[in-house]
């Protein structure tokens, strides 16, 4: 069953699940209006958080010129195919859960998961070669290699766009799942206020289901306590944050290949965001000093070796505390909800 209602001045279809596995579906824009990046700027928490994962990594890819004209509905309906296949799967094969539920941690959600792993890899075959997990910085080069349109058309893909996939199936099913952070990785973590599991949407073969706690991210990726105690790292991002997550993803691959001009404003939106994410701090402040190295002299006012004299000079400060709780408030108080800041940003693009 479908219901129209608006969502931002975007018209948006509801679709009713008629299936205690899963709630009703979030809402579906229409291909004819899919919004700009500007118009998802301009939307409440609320609103965002009804907007599907899929259709936001794409309009955020459609800012990559070779990207210009996807076709995003394509991919949706692509989506929402394997979704309902998926769907149609669980009661069956749910009876092998009460069959071996010990197996699965006596929770019915935990086996949910493994069956949406075990679809994208034995059904869908969807892997990440052996040449993007060597590729590094170089893997952003290829924005195949880190969109949702290059892993469903080539059947392979990356951190970047794995766990994305399965986030937009699980928001399809109705389940509570997000990305989430481990420094430069990303994973899948499903969050219903009463139990966490995190989903290594990067492994494949046999299944492809693997689930490690936050203490295995942590030694792996060298996660200290204060990427988590400052709300960067391990926890469900937010449909903002995701949206900030999708931006940087295109703005990295605009400094891969040497648009640092784009990069930076990326970037910036990026953390405007995600203020709190520790990787985009840092990959924001490379890239505004790249830019800062061409338009100013060495020595002038406003280079970036002037500006490391000044921030050690603020260090050195003994004001230094105040001067720090005065940028942190003021950054978070321009990513409130409708605040005006996210207006004036949403104008420019």
């Amino acid at each position: 069953m479908e219901s129209a209602k608006e969502i931002g001045g975007l018209t948006a279809v509801s679709r009713e699940v008629p299936d205690d596995r899963t709630r009703e579906i979030a809402p579906s824009l229409r291909p004819e209006i899919w919004p700009s990046v500007g118009q998802l700027l301009c939307l409440s928490n609320e609103e965002l958080r009804g907007i599907d994962p899929l259709v936001m990594n794409l309009v955020v890819a459609k800012g990559i010129p070779c990207f210009a004209d996807l076709d995003i509905g394509h991919y949706v309906r692509l989506a929402d195919q394997w979704a309902s296949d998926i769907r149609h799967r669980l009661p069956r094969a749910e009876a092998h859960f009460h069959r071996s539920s010990a197996n699965w941690k006596n929770d019915i959600r935990f086996f949910r998961l493994g069956i949406v792993c075990w679809y994208v890899d034995e059904v869908l075959g969807v892997t990440y070669p052996d040449e993007l997990a060597d590729a590094e910085g170089d893997l952003y080069a290829d924005a195949m290699n880190v969109f949702l349109n290059g892993l469903m058309d080539r059947r392979r893909g990356s951190c970047a766009s794995m766990p994305t996939l399965h986030v937009a199936i699980g928001w399809r099913l109705g389940w509570p799942v997000s990305l989430a952070c481990a420094g430069t990785h990303l994973f899948c973590r499903y969050d219903d206020g009463e139990v966490i599991h995190n989903i290594e949407a990067t492994t494949f073969g046999r299944g492809g289901f693997r689930s490690h706690p936050d203490d295995c991210y942590r030694e792996q990726y060298r996660i200290p306590d204060i990427a988590v105690s400052c709300g960067s790292d391990l926890r469900a991002v937010t449909a903002r944050e995701m949206l900030g997550l999708f931006i940087a993803i295109r703005a990295f691959h605009h400094a891969t290949v040497h648009e640092m001009r784009e990069a930076e404003v990326g970037l910036l939106l990026a953390r405007h965001l995600f203020p709190t994410n520790r990787l985009l701090y840092g990959s924001q402040m490379e890239a505004s000093i790249q830019c800062g190295l061409r338009l100013f002299d060495r020595g002038e006012e406003g280079h970036p070796a002037n500006v490391g004299h000044k921030l050690r000079e603020w260090l050195r400060a003994p004001d230094y505390g105040n001067f720090w709780t005065t940028i942190t408030t003021e950054t978070e108080n321009a990513n409130n909800d409708n605040a005006p800041g996210n207006q004036r940003i949403a104008a420019a693009w």
